[in-house]
């Protein structure tokens, strides 16, 4: 939309057809104005003016000359923005006038407005930036930003170099995994040019270019935007292997392998590479390595070697590059199983030891039984410091177990898990078990031939192991059993014998009919069971 004045031919007097009545309204209270950087000027007022003129004024004076006027503007964005620069008068000093603007807006009078400044300077500013290359990549991480500064004369128009010596203040603002702004400053040679080397270790996002020494006349130029720069990644391939697939928590697993990159000329190997092992698979927005167990450099045939310390929730090793703005692990890793046993509890356990020298253990896991797991009953006959295996064998669905086996008079027993996928080995308390070995030095009855239902005397003696020895068992608690004739079933006949200081007994027994004699232990938590070979009576 374009602003313009209608004039009225009449008499051959040139009248322009717009009356400037009084202002009936205030001013309209948004408008402001700015000198762009090529000397045109942008004014911010409705774009549905009927009129707009701007005058650019010799000073603030009420009688100030007009050094120049215009009404040739454009409507652009909620501003006019005038054609072309104002053209002062030649030898006009450089500085900032006033600037008036005459304009009439629909159904109001024509108004003025002079809160403007027309900046009458040489423009000083950046005009052109590029990069040497379009990409930095894993071995060119630098790249030169070159730009050009030109200096505008608003009395001649002409666009020359910027002052040898102009210096250019830079923000770039890059991205390498995170986000930050690399500052400096660049400053021009003869021609106007400037070149400065960035790293920025990955791309550029953008950036401005600012000129910070514009000298006491020149006005300096808006910011220039610097272009964007690119990664190239580094294709790559991995391999690797351990050395054990079962490795406790807290210990090293070694990792050895080879890398290689993919170049015009083909793969090659891969020297100095950061080697990395995870317990997490890589992901593609990884920005740094999770769940390191270790890692190395490569060497210069692109080999490897370097101890993982597994964790409890290691199930494999992920062997890749420690992942950067150059090198994206999803692209390559190489994946290695291995176990890590699991710690566990054993629940509370029972182990005894009967008379008949029978140890019966019963107890279980704590914990998940996913899988059978080994369990072994265990024995140590010197305090301890070495252990035999009784009985070996599994848990069962409800990870319990049972062994009942033959045991020692006295000794250490536990229960035992050997190292497994699952779990580590481990073995529960030890506990003591014991009970003093007995026997029957002497059994007799006499007479030897009693009439039926007659008496007879059963005597003998019981004995008690100490220290190798055979001590008498004074106390002890015997049952008298008898067998008859041509049958299988004993009975027993008193259970009330004991004893004396010396080990001795005697009962006085009825004999009933022919048949066998015995007697036994009525053993206790401390000894073990003992009988008496039978003995046959043929009664008269």
């Amino acid at each position: 939309m374009r602003a313009a004045a209608v004039f009225a031919l009449s008499a051959a007097v040139t009248v322009p057809a717009v009356v400037h009545a009084p202002a009936a309204h205030a001013d309209w209270t948004g408008a402001s104005g700015i000198t762009l950087d090529d000397g045109r000027y942008r004014l911010s007022l409705p774009t549905n003016a009927l009129w707009v003129k701007v005058s650019v004024l010799a000073s603030t004076a009420p009688d100030a000359a007009v050094l120049a006027s215009t009404e040739a503007l454009t409507a652009s964005s909620y501003n006019w923005i005038t054609d072309a620069p104002f053209a002062l008068p030649a030898g006009t000093v450089f500085g900032d006038y006033p600037v008036r603007v005459d304009y009439r807006l629909p159904g109001e009078t024509t108004k003025k407005w002079t809160g403007g400044t027309y900046s009458f300077r040489p423009h000083i500013g950046v005009s052109e930036m590029s990069w040497n290359r379009a990409t930095t990549s894993y071995d060119q991480r630098q790249a030169v930003l070159s730009g050009k500064t030109t200096l505008w004369n608003p009395a001649t128009g002409d666009r020359t170099a910027a002052p040898q010596g102009t210096k250019v203040s830079l923000k770039i603002s890059t991205y390498s995994g995170n986000y930050g702004t690399i500052t400096t400053t660049a400053t021009t040679r003869a021609d106007g040019t400037f070149s400065v080397p960035v790293t920025p270790n990955g791309s550029v996002q953008s950036g401005t270019a600012t000129v910070v020494t514009a000298g006491t006349v020149n006005d300096p130029d808006a910011d220039a935007y610097i272009p964007s720069l690119g990664v190239d990644p580094l294709v790559y391939r991995i391999s690797a292997n351990v050395n054990k697939y079962r490795v406790l928590a807290g210990t090293n697993v070694q990792v050895t392998g080879h890398v290689q990159r993919y170049t015009p000329s083909g793969w090659k190997p891969f020297a100095g590479a950061p080697v990395v092992g995870t317990g997490t698979e890589p992901g593609y927005n990884d920005t740094t390595a999770v769940n390191v167990l270790g890692g190395a450099t490569s060497s210069a045939t692109g080999t490897f070697s370097f101890a993982a310390k597994a964790q409890y929730s290691t199930d494999f090793v992920y062997t890749s590059l420690r992942p950067s703005v150059y090198i994206q692990n999803s692209r390559a890793f190489d994946r290695s199983d291995i176990v890590v046993p699991q710690q566990f509890t054993f629940s509370p356990y029972v182990i005894t030891l009967d008379e008949h020298g029978t140890v019966t253990a019963t107890g279980g896991f704590n914990g998940y039984c996913t899988v059978t797991q080994p369990v072994q009953l265990q024995a140590s006959l010197d305090g301890g410091r070495t252990w035999r295996v009784l009985r070996s064998g599994t848990n069962n669905t409800y990870c319990g177990y049972k062994f009942v086996v033959q045991g020692y008079a006295s000794a250490l027993y536990r229960v035992h898990h050997p190292e497994t996928n699952e779990f580590v080995a481990k073995a529960g308390p030890s506990l003591k078990r014991a009970r003093t070995d007995t026997r029957f030095s002497a059994f007799t009855i006499s007479p030897t031939r009693p009439a039926v239902n007659g008496k007879m005397t059963v005597s003998g003696t019981v004995q008690r192991k100490v220290g190798g020895l055979w001590k008498p068992l004074a106390g002890a608690k015997l049952t008298l059993v008898f067998k008859p004739r041509n049958e299988s079933q004993w009975y027993w006949v008193t259970k009330s014998i004991t004893t004396d200081s010396s080990g001795r007994f005697s009962y006085r027994a009825t004999a009933y009919e022919d048949g066998s004699w015995a007697a036994y232990l009525n053993t206790t938590g401390t000894y073990f069971y003992s009988e008496t070979k039978a003995v046959y009576i043929d009664a008269r």
